[in-house]
C-alpha cells in the first residue's frame, strides 16, 4: 500500500493513503485555488473537486434521542437562528399502559401550558374513521394521537414536521401516525396543531399520560 507523507519541521508526518479496498485505478483532480472559509470540497462524481458552501436550504440531520428507560417525556429545544423548519421523526416509541400523547410548544425557553392550543387530528382504523375530531380550540396542549395501545409489543411511529414561525404569525406542526390502538386496531391518526399567539418557538415537549420506555426520535432541521 502507497502512502504520502508530509514530514513537519518537528519530524512529525502526516500521511495520505490508499484506502483498504480498490476496485479500479481512480483519479481526483484537485482545485486550482483555495475556497472561503467555511468551504468544503465537493466532486463531481467524475473525480473533479471544488470547493462549495452549504446552500441556504440543506436538510441536516441535528439529533437521534434513543429512550433505554423509562421516561415521562422527551424534550427538544431549537436553534432558530439557524433552522426554519423543524422535522421529527419518532421510531418504535412505546408506552408502558394505553394513552394518549400530547405536546406542548416552548417559546423563550419556557413550556407554554396557557390555554393557547388549537389541534384537530383525525383517527382512521379498520372500523372507518372515528366520529370524534380529536383536540379543539383554547387547550393547554396540543392533542396528537388517540388511544395508543401498549400490549402485544406494538409501537407508535410518527412524522413531524414544525414551523416555527418567526414573530409573523402563528407557529404550527403538521404530523401523521400509524400504530396499534387499545382496542386492537392498527390506525392511523393525521392531523395538525398549533399556537394561537404570534411567537417564534423554540421548544417542543412530547408527553403522554404513561411513561414512554423504547423508541427513538431523529431530528433534521431545514436552513
Amino acid at each position: 500500500m502507497s502512502e504520502l507523507n508530509f514530514t513537519h519541521s518537528n519530524g512529525n508526518k502526516v500521511k495520505l493513503t490508499t484506502p483498504d479496498t480498490l476496485a479500479a485505478n481512480k483519479t481526483f483532480k484537485l482545485p486550482g485555488a483555495d475556497g472561503t472559509s467555511g468551504q468544503f470540497l465537493k466532486t463531481d462524481g467524475s473525480g473533479a473537486l471544488s470547493f462549495t458552501s452549504e446552500t441556504a436550504n440543506d436538510f441536516v440531520k441535528i439529533s437521534t434521542t434513543t429512550i433505554s428507560s423509562s421516561v415521562g417525556d422527551v424534550v427538544f429545544d431549537f436553534d432558530t437562528s439557524t433552522y426554519s423548519q423543524i422535522f421529527i421523526f419518532i421510531e418504535g416509541l412505546k408506552l408502558v399502559s394505553d394513552s394518549n400523547i400530547y405536546a406542548r410548544f416552548k417559546v423563550s425557553g419556557t413550556e407554554i401550558t396557557s390555554a393557547n392550543y388549537n389541534s384537530s387530528t383525525v383517527k382512521k382504523h379498520s372500523g372507518g374513521f372515528d366520529s370524534n375530531t380529536y383536540g379543539g380550540q383554547d387547550q393547554t396542549y396540543m392533542y396528537l394521537t388517540h388511544n395508543i395501545g401498549a400490549t402485544g409489543g406494538e409501537r407508535y411511529n410518527a412524522q413531524m414536521r414544525l414551523m416555527l414561525g418567526s414573530g409573523t404569525g402563528q407557529s404550527f406542526m403538521d404530523f401523521t401516525s400509524y400504530y396499534r390502538d387499545a382496542a386492537g386496531n392498527y390506525a392511523g391518526n393525521f392531523g395538525s396543531a398549533g399556537y394561537q399567539p404570534i411567537a417564534q418557538v423554540d421548544g417542543l415537549r412530547i408527553y403522554s399520560g404513561a411513561n414512554f420506555d423504547g423508541g427513538k426520535f431523529t431530528v433534521y432541521g431545514l436552513k
